[in-house]
């Protein structure tokens, strides 16, 4: 009809009447009129109620009939638990320091296996596009160069 009239409905679910002399959907977006302002609506009414609450934390609080004496022990639990757990470390410590282990050792190994790690990392990427230029898998690169898959 082109009479006009009706309305579309907009995004936001309110209706938008149509400009005079537009067909349904045949109406070019410039010639909607929206309605002012105030009359869309974000939410649905049923929902809008429920939208002026308050904000209702998800960390929660400590009842009213937690006592601090209550929570004071649990945390004297943790730090007992904390201390044996030092204690059993600093024994694991002296065991293999007794064992003839030393820290200063122990950081080489790892700074060298730092090393290791990024000479493999190296060479995978490597091996790699070498297999993408020749058209073949890494696992036939494998095979070629003589290494071993669980290197």
């Amino acid at each position: 009809m082109l009479g006009g009239g009706g309305t579309v409905e907009s995004p936001s679910g309110a209706g938008v009447p149509l400009a005079v002399g537009c067909v349904g959907a045949q109406c070019p977006s410039s010639s909607l009129t929206p309605r002012p302002r105030s009359a869309l609506r974000r939410t649905p009414l049923g929902i809008r109620g429920r939208c002026n609450s308050g904000f209702k934390s998800p960390v929660q609080s400590p009842s009213v009939g937690e006592s601090s004496a209550a929570h004071d022990g649990s945390l004297q639990r943790e730090i007992l638990d904390l201390k044996d757990k030092e204690v059993s470390l600093n024994n694991e410590i002296e065991q293999l320091e007794a064992e003839g282990y030393c820290v200063e050792e122990l950081d080489k190994h790892i700074s060298l296996l730092h090393e290791y790690n990024e000479l493999k990392d190296t060479g995978q990427m490597l091996l790699g596009r070498l297999a993408v230029l020749r058209g073949v898998t890494t696992k036939d690169l494998y095979a070629e160069f003589g290494l071993d898959l669980d290197d």
